[in-house]
């Protein structure tokens, strides 16, 4: 999928017939736009980009969606940049040939078609962590992605609908019964009803108030040796592989940038201390993330006891709570998910995003935005806080900057992404007004679906004027397939809300944890359903 020399895989024969769209031209019609409204929504995102340089025809367009160039030699950098950031693919994949989707003979050797695997990094890291070869993991891989992209559209189809239809409440329940009374879940009653989540909580973790971006914000990367990243076994490998085919075989975003691993927590007297290593991505897709889809299979077919459920990799890596805690023995990554509230008037503006499919997690599900991994960019050192990553996934998921996670060309290449100048309008305000806003950590707990550690964060902005000036241009990114707003005064749309099946375990986590804390803050303007909290 990447340019060969300079030129791209324009998917043609001899005779100029197309044989296979651009990348670019399936992802426009998914969007099911126009040639006019593509250039609308390139130029919007230039706009909030800054890039007064962009000026992409219609005329031009139409070439880059019929695949009518050979290389981007003389076009101007801006329309890269812009495109790029849009789409979240390299220039060159999106004028190639939209290989995703494109099924090979299962019988053909997938090592001899001459086309790259996306998921090469994850390949050489299941080689290094693993008893085989680099050659056979890239074999395997490619093998099984051509049997999925082989199977039948109704399977697939199939197959997904099932694992969507298992609740977080069936998830919670499930786990329950295989902690047991190991482990002491976090509960909430809201209105009539009881709410149970996965999230395993400790003393002190709940309803907190912790200001973040401040004094009471204690996080460092520590130096200690980090080299807790297992040895797979063979069934281990296997999982890992069918993981890495299913991603090559649609259309899921992955790149393995580095994550903050967590070392320590301590929270008490209202602060905050947390110590982080770094870690690949890699080892946490390619591991402890398997767990959840282990978990599904089980439930959608219908073992929910267990004593009759096989779940091998939650044996190895997350067999109980006391492992789920010693977060210095083990690869635990995670990072913040955080309910954003603006007020307006009489009332506050609360955000809930549907999830994409192209996400890795929990695709489809509802989560508060924005959810995050903590991750650093360019500076591991200086980005430690968590305060930091919030900031950032504020603006790249509702603010319009693009990402700063290398999805793109253009975002791996910035000395200083975080430069106080390269701020969105809308963040530059709050940086300019910071009595306007707070953001606050309102609890912290482990994610036993995953092992991952969240925490539970709130962004409020309570002066009206940040909504008249700039709520105009909240539009979620890539990682949302739609985005909701409710009112902090609609006391029933806010329980219909916390009642929808489809809520992930962390989303649920932080949009409870900060309603009630929401409700501390301005009680004048919140009807907040939720009455009693434990773990």
């Amino acid at each position: 999928m990447s340019p060969v020399c300079g030129r791209y895989d324009r998917g043609v024969t001899t005779s100029g017939t197309r044989l296979n769209p651009t990348l670019l031209k399936t992802l426009v019609k998914e969007r099911r736009l126009t040639v006019e409204e593509t250039v609308n929504v390139l130029q919007r995102r230039a706009d909030r980009m800054g890039e007064n340089g962009f000026s992409l025809t219609e005329r031009q367009l139409r070439r880059w969606l019929k695949g009518d160039v050979s290389s981007t030699d003389g076009v101007r950098a801006a329309n890269v940049r812009v495109t790029e950031a849009e789409f979240h693919w390299p220039i060159g994949v999106l004028l190639s040939v939209d290989q995703r989707k494109m099924a090979r003979p299962v019988s053909q050797p997938a090592e001899h078609d001459g086309r790259p695997l996306r998921t090469e990094q994850f390949v050489a890291w299941i080689a290094e962590h693993s008893a085989l070869s680099y050659a056979a993991v890239y074999t395997a891989v490619a093998d099984g992605a051509a049997k999925v992209a082989a199977t039948s559209l109704v399977t697939r189809a199939a197959t997904n609908h099932a694992h969507s239809r298992v609740s977080r409440a069936q998830v919670a329940s499930a786990l329950r019964a295989y902690y047991g009374d190991d482990a002491d879940f976090y509960t909430a009653r809201v209105g009539r009803s009881e709410i149970e989540l996965s999230i395993l909580a400790g003393p002190g973790w709940l309803g907190l108030s912790i200001p973040l971006g401040g004094a009471a914000e204690k996080c460092r990367l520590t130096t200690r040796d980090d080299r807790q990243t297992p040895h797979l076994s063979d069934p281990q490998t296997q999982s890992a592989i069918d993981r890495l085919a299913a991603v090559e075989a649609g259309d899921t975003m992955m790149v393995n940038n580095p994550l903050y691993r967590l070392i320590a927590i301590n929270i008490e007297s209202g602060r905050l201390q947390a110590e982080f290593g770094c870690t690949s991505f890699a080892s946490y897709a390619l591991t402890t993330d398997l767990l959840e889809t282990e978990l599904l299979v089980q439930i959608a077919d219908g073992l929910r006891h267990p004593s009759r459920m096989s779940l091998p990799l939650r044996d190895a890596w997350l067999s109980t709570a006391r492992a789920a805690l010693a977060v210095d023995r083990r690869v635990c990554v995670g990072g913040p998910v955080c309910l954003v509230a603006i007020a307006d008037g009489d009332q506050y503006h609360l955000l809930v995003q549907e999830r994409s499919s192209q996400v890795l997690n929990v695709a489809g599900a509802l989560a508060v935005i924005p959810k995050a991994f903590h991750q650093p960019t360019v500076d591991p050192h200086g980005e430690t806080h968590v305060s930091t990553t919030v900031e950032r996934e504020l603006e790249e998921e509702l603010l319009g900057r693009p990402d700063l996670e290398q999805l793109s060309i253009a975002s791996s290449k910035l000395a200083a992404p975080l430069h106080p100048l390269n701020a969105s309008a809308p963040m530059a305000w709050l940086h300019a007004n910071p009595d306007a806003w707070r953001m606050e950590c309102t609890g912290f707990g482990v994610n036993m679906v995953s092992g991952n550690y969240e925490f539970a964060c709130l962004v409020v902005i309570h002066d009206p004027a940040w909504w008249s000036l700039h709520g105009n241009v909240l539009e979620a990114n890539w990682e949302a397939m739609r985005l909701h707003r409710y009112s902090s005064t609609d006391y029933d749309g806010v329980v219909a809300l916390i009642a929808d099946p489809r809520w992930s375990n962390e989303g649920l986590f932080a949009l409870l944890e900060g309603l009630r804390r929401l409700a501390v803050i301005d009680p004048a303007h919140v009807r907040v359903p939720v009455t009693q909290v434990a773990a």
